[in-house]
């Protein structure tokens, strides 16, 4: 029977961690795709990026510099594109309903999507393949607040 004690830190962060990998796995199982959300640090921006679409056979998505509703919007909806038979592709755009955007290369995704490798990339393999979405104009906000993950805080 295990005891009753208070976990250490260390071990609380890999509780944490373990759940998380859950969710996410659960995410990706129910909808095809989860996002992952990265809050700005110094003088990276803040962005979100899918996990989940490379396994359509399809390059995961990142959105840099908007608010983490907005780009659960548009995410989301480029992401309901996917198993609904859609290839999205670098030089082309697409409309959400928080505006249009263009979709471009991103050639080095390794050191930015870290859960979408650690979920696909196999040792010795190219990063998971990913398409920058780019807002031609503004985009329409979606309301709500920025949050840092629960694991992270």
């Amino acid at each position: 029977m295990p005891s009753l004690r208070r976990m250490n830190r260390s071990e609380q962060f890999i509780h944490q961690a373990d759940q998380y990998d859950t969710w996410q796995r659960d995410t990706i199982r129910r909808y095809g795709w989860a996002l992952q959300a990265v809050l700005a640090e110094g003088d990276s921006p803040p962005f979100v990026y899918t996990v989940g679409l490379t396994g359509f056979g399809h390059p995961e998505l990142i959105l840099f510099a908007t608010t983490q509703a907005t780009a659960a919007t548009v995410l989301n909806e480029l992401g309901e594109m996917v198993p609904a038979g859609a290839r999205l592709e670098a030089g082309r755009a697409a409309r959400v309903s928080a505006g249009r955007v263009q979709l471009l290369a991103f050639p080095d995704s390794a050191d930015w999507l870290l859960a979408a490798q650690s979920l696909y990339r196999r040792s010795g393999a190219p990063p998971a393949p990913v398409l920058l979405v780019v807002p031609e104009d503004g985009l329409v906000e979606t309301p709500g607040e920025d949050r840092p993950c629960p694991c992270c805080s």
